[in-house]
């Protein structure tokens, strides 16, 4: 009975969502607006099938005329997460938000920062160095020093190492004709085993059980 009392007043477990590949978008919000802190994980999105393409370009082309961001809700890994769905060229993009709670407040870390009154000369100089190094964006700029580091070592080990020879073809010098070793053998053998073989061979060929016609 005790047992069966704690069964009934425990919570129920939260039931795992079903992954759809489905976005509910919920409401428009203007283009650009999302806070880059809540982007967490970025999607493609294209339309599933031949039958949703003419919905999708309906909904593409009318952001893009709007100017807005879909923000809505998509199921993965058994879980359901805000997204952010934004145009991209003829598709898509959808970005995994955050929620609210998982976005510290900056006002708990920048409040301890004084106010300060720089030097003019100083700040010139800082606006020098950003303008000698400003540029347009470019994705060749995330580069993996890391990982390319590591390339660089490997290729270098392997061009260190020997060359494998290269396969010999096989000699033809080496290349025993049977039929001419057995002739050698036969040849080299005593006159005497030679003729009593042929005997034998002739014995066996007057007793074979073949009738001739």
């Amino acid at each position: 009975m005790p047992r069966r009392r704690r069964e009934e007043n425990a919570a129920p477990l939260v039931p795992r969502r079903q992954n759809t590949r489905t976005i509910e978008i919920e409401r428009f919000i203007p283009a650009g607006q999302v806070d880059f802190r809540y982007l967490e994980k970025p999607y493609y999105i294209v339309p599933r099938d031949a039958i949703g393409q003419e919905a999708f370009a309906v909904i593409r082309d009318a952001m893009s005329r709007e100017k807005v961001d879909g923000l809505g809700r998509v199921v993965l890994s058994s879980r359901e997460r805000p997204m952010l769905v934004a145009v991209m060229d003829n598709g898509l993009c959808g970005v995994t938000l955050r929620f609210a709670h998982e976005v510290r407040k900056q006002a708990e870390y920048f409040s301890a920062i004084p106010e300060m009154k720089l030097p003019a000369e100083m700040v010139k100089l800082a606006q020098h160095i950003i303008e000698t190094k400003s540029a347009a964006f470019d994705p060749a700029m995330l580069e993996d020093h890391y990982r390319n580091a590591l390339v660089r070592i490997l290729r270098t080990k392997q061009a260190k190492m020997p060359t494998p020879p290269a396969p010999v073809a096989p000699s033809r010098e080496n290349v025993i004709n049977l039929m001419e070793a057995l002739r050698r053998s036969i040849a080299a053998e005593p006159s005497t085993k030679r003729s009593a073989a042929g005997s034998k061979a002739a014995r066996a060929k007057r007793r074979s059980p073949v009738r001739h016609r």
